[in-house]
């Protein structure tokens, strides 16, 4: 049975989203961020600034391909930039791909309450790095997602529409 993993940019609500999509159908939810940090004793921050980004990335890739290895279908929250890789796409090519999306000012405030975060661009303003990446990813986020569904009222109501997409796919 296939997965269900969910992607999108940094703090769209894939964790609460999956979260409340993995009680609906009876699944165990997993976030690959929470995995990492479990695993590795440190957080995804910390090990981003220690060893960077190319490293975590290895970290990350590896992990993903061991929870996706699970017999008992998943609900899986991926990291923001879990997609960006190509073993990564071919990896979740295989489940039912959830692109969870918000209204790019509602993300930069977000993101920005935890200040800048590690994985922005060097250089510029924090908007400016905010672009950058929001401009890298959003096609191949695009390009992948087998549903789209945006996360702008209620949890529920996301939750509704994936289980509504998903059934009709």
């Amino acid at each position: 049975m296939k997965h269900i993993v969910l992607i999108g940019f940094k703090n769209v609500g894939k964790t609460v989203i999956g979260k409340g999509l993995a009680e609906r159908l009876g699944r165990t939810f997993v976030d690959l961020d929470a995995e990492i940090e479990k695993r590795q004793g440190m957080r995804v921050r910390a090990m981003v600034e220690k060893g960077g980004e190319p490293k975590f990335r290895g970290i990350e890739s590896a992990q993903l391909k061991k929870v996706l290895a699970s017999t008992e279908p998943l609900v899986l929250a991926l990291g923001g930039g879990t997609p960006m890789l190509t073993i990564n796409q071919k990896l979740i090519s295989e489940h039912s791909v959830v692109l969870i999306a918000a209204r790019k000012d509602t993300i930069f405030t977000r993101i920005m309450k935890g200040g800048r975060p590690p994985f922005f661009p060097k250089g510029g303003s924090d908007r400016e790095a905010f672009e950058k990446l929001y401009a890298e990813r959003k096609p191949v986020y695009e390009r992948i997602a087998d549903v789209k569904v945006k996360n702008e009222k209620h949890v529920e109501d996301a939750v509704e529409e994936i289980i509504s997409q998903l059934s009709s796919s």
